[in-house]
């Protein structure tokens, strides 16, 4: 009975060693690579625990080894397979941090783009702003131009050096809004037939309408006019004040304006504004 106590002691110390030799398994483990092997961990616990109890406690103490040493290791090898799993899902979570990292990186930059985006409209919002009221001043002050293009006696061609003016007008009357109208009125002074005044005011308001159609105003916006001498106020005969009938009137109108009433209406003379400058004499503008 005591010697079989011994060798139950015995046996009992061969699994406390077999136990101890598992401690040298992390080494072991920590080699091996994450595939599923036939449970190494429990193979070293058997073969440890078989030999530590054999050693120890005979054939006894050898199957109490083996028992011992394979319950150990199977459990160690669990816990390697769990420290495995958590090891990867931490990796798992580390990458996908990573990414949320960088979204939300991204997300950022595309807010500092939007932002930046709207700086710009608002700031060409308040450009175009600005530009549109200064165009409204512009508009309102277009009322007040008023250029008059003067004429020889009985002649409808400009003379080159209204041309500038002309050119400088029409690119003001291109850049109003659509709204805008540029109005030309032909005048002729009194003398000579009134159909042969009518159609050379005409010609006149017609030659500066093409000059200003060429300085880049729309056709439509021009409104053409001949009024012959029906708007005369000079005296019957005074030649100087004949030079101020002969001329084509622009004004830039900020909108359509309503054609003012007719003037004074003078009758024929013996010598017309469509007559050749001859028969007026010499010393005749």
């Amino acid at each position: 009975m005591s010697i079989l106590s011994n060798k139950v002691r015995v046996g009992t110390v061969g699994i406390t060693v077999a136990a101890m030799s598992l401690a040298a398994l992390p080494a072991s483990a920590a080699q091996a690579d994450t595939q599923p092997h036939a449970s190494k961990q429990e193979d070293i616990g058997v073969f440890a625990g078989a030999a530590v109890g054999a050693a120890a406690g005979g054939p006894i103490g050898a199957i109490v080894g083996v028992v011992a040493g394979a319950l150990l290791g199977h459990h160690y090898h669990q816990q390697t397979v769990a420290n495995h799993a958590l090891a990867a899902r931490n990796q798992a979570l580390a990458v996908q941090n990573q990414a949320l990292s960088a979204s939300l990186g991204q997300s950022e930059q595309d807010r500092e783009g939007l932002a930046g985006k709207l700086d710009l409209a608002t700031q060409s919002l308040a450009s175009v702003q600005t530009q549109r009221a200064e165009l409204d001043r512009t508009v309102q002050l277009s009322d007040a131009i008023e250029t008059d293009v003067v004429f020889r006696t009985a002649d409808a061609s400009i003379n080159s050096l209204e041309l500038p003016a002309l050119s400088k007008i029409g690119a003001l009357a291109a850049s109003l809004p659509p709204g805008a109208r540029v109005r030309i009125d032909g005048y002729a002074d009194p003398r000579g037939p009134a159909t042969l005044n009518d159609d050379l005011s005409l010609q006149r308001a017609e030659a500066v309408a093409l000059a200003l159609e060429k300085a880049g105003v729309p056709k439509d916006r021009l409104q053409v006019e001949g009024h012959g001498a029906r708007q005369s106020t000079s005296p019957l005969g005074d030649l100087d004040a004949y030079a101020f009938d002969r001329r084509v009137t622009v004004r830039l109108e900020g909108a359509p304006a309503v054609a003012s009433a007719g003037g004074v209406e003078t009758s024929g003379a013996e010598i017309a504004d469509a007559a050749p400058a001859a028969a007026t004499g010499p010393g005749t503008p």
